[in-house]
């Protein structure tokens, strides 16, 4: 058949075409575009936009925020948390700008770090547990590696430099010194001074370099073998590190080092620095010889606050001595060290008003009129209090990877009143001796919309596919890596709520309507003609059903339960339990998506089981990925074209973007 095309024809030809193409897209027929383009942030694949790396959301309009380890989530198996998250769980994600709003005293790009208060005062070095551990004097002891646990980068604090101390380097130290009254002839046993001996084994040629010894991580200037004992002591005498030049040195030969072997021996007796002390370390790196350090006598003298014989103020370094007592010389006389380390007068009672103030026990002429104080005191006269003791945040690791097992006041992250014994934690910590890290939340912890709790408490409340999967974190002994169990607190947010401090709704989740998928249907088999049955649900229960329940009675079970919005129950029976047996399809409308299986629990007089013959393909996304969610409202802000749905494709009132608007090409 031939067709004449005239004007008016043709005219009229291409408005049935028209026609018949909006009759196409009113039934659903939609063109292969997706929405705002992908935002030109994604590639377009089926109508769904497939994002690039750092964009996120239906459209690719949301940028995205770095992620780091988290300070708080949920376990994914028995003692470990801490996965990668946005923001590190210490912040909000502003997605128009792909930046972290952080909480106070958290930073970094992720908020994956502590901030050190204060920039410690200017007076100190912000370090993290890494840097702190590499940060060890090797005199005093191993230096162990922290690199491998979660908080490696993450926790930080303050290394003060000398003279300042506390969380922020804000207080001052006070001259230490050694008591006067302890360890004499007529008293307790003598006290002595801690020695070190050098073992040096070289010719006194200038080509064989030279070398240099280190004290609290302060270094000499070159050590010749051919230096003599004198110029030695000079040398050792000028470091910053050692009290008033306070050594003496004696040897086996007039200089350093001397050949063959043994070599030369040199003691090294620390006159004005008391107590136990780092070994002096050898740097080698110039020197053909060999020498060697150790320790011959430890030292037993107090290395003590104003010398236990006065109250430091902590404010401005300065001892404020007991009635009776005076700068000294180190050595228990008169001089100019104000360290309160010369009794003045003489001494016949232990300081204060009263002894010991009444808060402590004196220990009498024969033990130096010494103060026991009672607990909960300090001081020289018991006048201070001391404050409660927790695990340590910030400190050297113990062992390789192994860190926060000692105890010390306040935790480390505070400072102790002493008027009161009570600590003044860093902003963010908490507790008796500010061990806990704290919830977030300007109206109350998580907002008033959830519950704070510790992370070793939140590994119970894990669940897989909604289902419960209770893990333990923390109950693991001596797990180095679960030291923060019951330290560091988080939000759990209540239904409806997101975000690290529960500040932010969510929104309804569905089907997205332009993918294909089906329901999930799972088969439930009864027989028996007595007795009841529960069905769970994702943690959830039904009540009893009697085993002669109707399909619709089921229905209004599941439907009861919180984890289920919507399902259809049908039975080739009008009970869904018979004497030959039955079973009965449920479909699930809302929720969508892979679905766990119900798990029944029947009477005794009823045999039971659960397949499934249709496991569900649909999406179970927020704003049905048709959509941006309104963080504040919680209402789905829905891209042209969508709109609410009932949860399969159709018109309702879930507010989830899940319906096609007949309007949708025509608005595209």
């Amino acid at each position: 058949m031939k067709i004449k095309f005239e004007f008016g024809n043709a005219t009229k030809f291409f408005s049935i075409l028209l026609i018949f193409f909006l009759q196409g897209l009113i039934k659903g027929d939609i063109p292969n575009t997706c929405p705002n383009s992908c935002s030109n942030h994604g590639h377009c694949y089926d109508r769904t936009c497939k994002c690039f790396t750092g964009y996120g959301g239906g459209d690719c309009s949301l940028k995205l925020c770095p992620k780091d380890y988290a300070w708080f989530d949920i376990a994914i198996a028995t003692d470990t948390a801490h996965q990668l998250a946005e923001c590190s769980n210490r912040g909000l994600c502003d997605y128009s700008s792909g930046v972290c709003s952080c909480q106070s005293g958290f930073d970094g790009r992720a908020c994956e770090r502590l901030v050190c208060p204060f920039g410690c005062s200017g007076e100190g070095r912000c370090l993290s547990m890494t840097q702190k551990a590499a940060d060890k004097d090797p005199g005093s002891g191993l230096v162990y590696t922290y690199n491998t646990q979660w908080d490696a980068q993450k926790i930080r604090g303050c290394t003060c430099d000398k003279g300042f101390f506390g969380p922020t380097c804000t207080q001052r130290r006070c001259a230490r010194g050694d008591d006067p009254l302890t360890g004499t002839p007529s008293g307790p046993p003598i006290q002595v001074n801690a020695v070190q001996m050098l073992v040096c084994n070289a010719s006194l040629s200038m080509a064989q370099g030279s070398f240099m010894l280190g004290f609290k991580k302060t270094f000499t200037t070159a050590i010749y073998p051919s230096d003599t004992l004198a110029v030695f002591q000079a040398k050792l005498a000028a470091l910053s590190t050692i009290s008033d030049g306070g050594v003496y040195i004696t040897g086996t030969s007039s200089t350093v080092c001397a050949g063959p072997k043994p070599g030369a021996v040199t003691r090294i007796e620390f006159t004005q620095d008391f107590g136990t002390l780092p070994l002096l370390v050898t740097n080698t790196a110039y020197f053909k010889g060999t020498v060697r350090v150790f320790q011959k006598v430890a030292g037993t003298k107090e290395n003590a606050d104003c010398s236990n014989r006065g109250i430091c103020d902590y404010a401005t370094g300065l001892c404020i001595c007991n009635v009776g007592y005076d700068n000294s010389d180190g050595e228990g006389n008169e001089g100019t060290r104000p360290d309160c380390g010369y009794p003045s007068l003489t001494i016949t009672d232990c300081p204060g008003v009263l002894s010991c103030n009444q808060k402590g026990a004196c220990s009498g002429y024969a033990q130096g009129f010494v103060c026991t104080c009672g607990q909960g005191w300090m001081g020289s006269d018991c006048t201070l209090r001391s404050c409660a003791i927790g695990r340590t945040w910030y400190a050297f690791p113990t062992a390789n990877e192994v860190a926060h097992n000692n105890y010390v006041e306040c935790g480390g992250m505070g400072y102790c009143q002493r008027s009161d014994g009570v600590c003044s934690c860093a902003p963010g910590f908490g507790g008796a001796a500010c061990q806990i890290m704290l919830c977030p939340g300007s109206n109350g912890p998580c907002n008033n919309n959830g519950r704070c709790i510790p992370i070793g408490e939140a590994a119970l409340e894990a669940k897989t596919n909604g289902v419960s999967t209770p893990y333990t974190y923390g109950a693991t002994p001596n797990n180095p890596a679960t030291w923060d169990a019951r330290k560091v607190f988080g939000c759990m947010c209540d239904k409806g709520y997101t975000g690290y401090d529960c500040s932010q709704r969510l929104c309804p989740f569905g089907d997205d309507p332009i993918t294909p998928g089906v329901n999930e249907i799972q088969n439930v088999t009864c027989k028996g003609t007595s007795g009841s049955f529960t069905l769970t649900f994702r943690s959830m229960t039904t009540s009893p059903i009697s085993w002669s329940a109707s399909p619709v009675a089921v229905k209004a079970a599941l439907e009861a339960l919180t984890t289920i919005e919507r399902v259809n129950v049908t039975s080739k029976n009008s009970t869904v339990c018979t004497r030959r047996g039955n079973f009965f399809m449920v479909t699930f409308y809302v929720p969508t998506g892979n679905l766990p299986q119900m798990v029944v629990t029947a009477a005794s007089t009823l045999v039971m089981n659960v397949t499934t013959s249709q496991q569900g393909t649909k999406e179970w996304a927020e704003c049905s990925n048709r959509g941006i969610c309104d963080r504040i409202t919680g209402i789905c802000q829905c891209f042209e074209g969508m709109a609410t749905s009932d949860g399969q494709g159709h018109m309702g009132q879930r507010g989830d973007c899940g319906f096609k608007s007949k309007y949708l090409a025509i608005a595209q």
